[in-house]
């Protein structure tokens, strides 16, 4: 079971691991892919603010700067040409204070519009000593999306007598949003996906965890036939001559201590022979067994002595009997009686090991043509976990015991036709109720 947790533990952390890796590489991704584009986009706005300013050349801006309005319609049919072979918002011309000396905007206006914005790039532009083109971030302008690149005029002195600046709509921001919305889709059915297999694997180790228990329940099984093979044949003739030497004694001194000891080798032998069909693999523990009528109250109060003689020094307080006088049923008398007085006696033992007072209790009630007996206890009482347990073989909470008598009992009780169930609340009280037939179906002689 522990070795089934690990794997648990193991693959859980195993399918986190892979989600969270795949997701790490799909942002990693989009990251790659958003900053490819900025550049390839700088690039392209670069080359064209330096292919503008080219074109522009130093007689046509410096007569610009002076307002000339041949050289203002000439440097507005090369802005717009450039404009329109690079698919861009705007090209414009702008001088040392931001005014707009070409544009091809229809409504531009006389100081360029972003100068807060891109002012720092333009004067880099203007008072560089170097001939730069200077590329901004990409920055957004309402809706918009823009990049702008700056490139110096020079005039015939040589001087930066003004800048080109070149803006585009970032479009590719449309190509990102779809690629972001299909990562996070992605990242949705990956989490999806990583539950689907956490749940496929919960239910493989389940199957498996039951194969493991079953296989060992097989070993043990198999060692255990091979044990009780051999104490049980030392116990069977020891046994029988106990009954011999008994009933004899009951022919010279009649009495009830000769009968209870009858009684009680023949409930140890069956106990054994129990043991022995558990062990064996036998399919039925009634085949030598007649169904009888019985008066369950006769059975109950017989149990009940028989009882008290396993405790004679401990006082037993009985809880008022429900077990109608005349309620008879159809069963197998000897095996009810076993069933019942090995519950009484787990009873008693778990009061005395919880160092409490021995209160036990049977009752019985009619449930149309089934009836309900109950056995109680007023010892510790079973834990959730515990109950999940209590009738698997092997399984017991007392200091000492086999593990075997709630399993054997189910056994028996589900050969009688019957159910087993079990109510309890933790340091209160244990209920067990057998659950069997008025009339059994069949019958074994």
């Amino acid at each position: 079971m522990f070795a089934g947790h690990k794997r648990l533990i193991a693959v859980t952390v195993f399918i986190i691991l892979i989600i969270a890796l795949v997701n790490v590489i799909w942002w990693l991704y989009y990251e790659r892919t958003a900053k490819l584009l900025d550049r390839q986009l700088s690039r392209r706005l670069a080359a064209v603010a330096g292919a503008g300013s080219a074109a522009l050349g130093p007689d046509l801006i410096e007569n610009l700067t002076i307002y000339d309005v041949d050289a203002y319609i000439k440097a507005t049919d090369i802005l717009e040409a450039i404009r329109e072979s690079d698919s861009l918002a705007e090209v414009f011309i702008v001088d040392h204070s931001y005014r707009v000396l070409a544009s091809t905007s229809v409504e531009a206006d006389s100081v360029y519009f972003l100068a807060e914005l891109n002012g720092e790039y333009i004067d880099s532009v203007f008072y560089s000593l170097h001939d730069i083109t200077v590329t901004t971030p990409t920055y957004r302008t309402g809706q918009v999306y823009l990049k702008s690149a700056f490139a110096p005029l020079t005039d015939r002195s040589g001087l930066v007598a003004g800048v080109i600046g070149v803006e585009a709509n970032v479009d590719y921001f449309e190509v990102l949003t779809d690629l972001r919305s299909n990562i996070y889709y992605s990242s949705l059915l990956s989490v999806v996906g990583g539950l689907l297999i956490g749940l496929v694997f919960l239910f493989l180790q389940r199957r498996i965890t039951r194969a493991e228990q079953q296989l060992y329940l097989n070993q043990t099984h198999s060692y255990l036939g091979r044990m009780v093979a051999v104490v049980s044949h030392e116990l069977k003739n020891p046994l029988m001559i106990i009954r011999a030497s008994a009933e004899r004694l009951a022919k010279k001194i009649p009495g009830d201590e000769s009968r209870f000891i009858v009684e009680e080798v023949d409930r140890l032998n069956q106990i054994v022979t129990g043991y022995l069909d558990f062990a064996g693999a036998k399919t039925r523990f009634l085949e030598k067994e007649r169904i009888e009528k019985v008066n369950l109250a006769e059975l109950v109060n017989n149990i009940r002595k028989h009882f008290q003689g396993k405790y004679p020094d401990q006082e037993v307080t009985w809880l008022k009997d429900g077990v109608p006088s005349d309620m008879v049923i159809e069963t197998y008398p000897r095996s009810l009686r076993q069933v019942i007085l090995n519950l009484l006696i787990n009873g008693a033992d778990a009061c005395l090991e919880a160092s409490k007072p021995v209160i036990l209790g049977i009752s019985a009630a009619a449930r149309g043509n089934r009836v309900l007996i109950r056995v109680i206890d007023h010892g510790p009482g079973l834990s959730k976990r515990e109950l999940k347990k209590i009738f698997a073989p092997f399984y017991t909470t007392k200091q000492s015991g086999s593990g075997l008598g709630l399993f054997l009992t189910k056994k028996i009780v589900e050969e009688m036709g019957g159910e087993i169930d079990i109510e309890s609340r933790k340091n209160e009280k244990t209920e067990l109720i057998i659950n069997l037939p008025r009339t059994p179906a069949g019958n074994h002689g």
